[in-house]
């Protein structure tokens, strides 16, 4: 089962990872070596691994890797963000950078783990249950933005960490530490309460641009992607 879609499709979808070989770069965080019993194929995850770093660090590098609606769903998830710091003192106005950077990495560093026979049978149940907990995720935004008042903070951060907890469970045996705090990092930002707030409080400054965001949600749940 193909998972080099989102971490949120969205949230962002891998192309053929053979695209990133074209380029050369230093990264971090990546895949426990010696796991596969053959050193020609960790030296070349490692390699791999480390193309990633620079490649995604830049707009030019990440449209080699992602196609047109995810760019689009990631860019005005990066401008909500973007917005909602600026707006926020108790946020950390680096957050929606770091946010971008990390769900592109950790949706190519599953990709890859996909395309180099890494996953097993254990590991299609929990593909199973991402894409389900991604999906009601964001269902869940769709149905806040679409219904004058019915925002629950408390049961979409639930749904959020639904999200981080199923993908956890998937990368906890395959990538770093580095990895799985990337995973942390994103989620930590997405159900920070005054993020929330700031996104689906009422009369909320930044529902135009949530309103960009859904449209892009609505795309991919349309063409199953979510």
């Amino acid at each position: 089962m193909e998972l080099q879609s989102w971490l949120l499709y969205h949230l962002v979808a891998a192309n053929d990872c053979n695209q990133v070989m074209q380029s050369a770069a230093t990264g971090g965080g990546g895949f426990p070596g010696g796991s596969s019993g053959s050193r020609a194929r960790d030296l070349g995850l490692r390699a791999q691994k480390k193309i990633l770093g620079r490649v995604i660090s830049t707009g030019a590098g990440r449209s080699l890797l992602i196609d047109d609606a995810t760019t689009s769903l990631l860019d005005n998830l990066y401008r909500l963000a973007e917005k909602a710091v600026k707006k926020n003192p108790g946020l950390d106005k680096k957050q929606p950078e770091k946010v971008l950077k990390n769900i592109v990495k950790l949706s190519i560093k599953i990709g890859l783990l996909q395309r180099n026979q890494q996953l097993g049978v254990a590991d299609e149940p929990k593909i199973v249950e991402i894409r389900s907990s991604l999906r009601a995720a964001a269902m869940a935004v769709v149905s806040f933005y679409e219904l004058e008042f019915s925002f629950d903070k408390l049961y979409l951060t639930r749904s959020l960490e639904r999200c981080r907890t199923v993908i956890q469970s998937l990368i906890g045996s395959h990538l770093t530490d580095k990895s799985q705090d990337r995973c942390h990092q994103v989620f930590d930002f997405v159900t920070h309460p005054e993020f929330l707030e700031a996104v689906f409080g009422q009369n909320s400054e930044l529902r135009p641009t949530l309103g960009l965001l859904v449209n892009d949600i609505n795309k991919a749940l349309d063409a199953g992607h979510l």
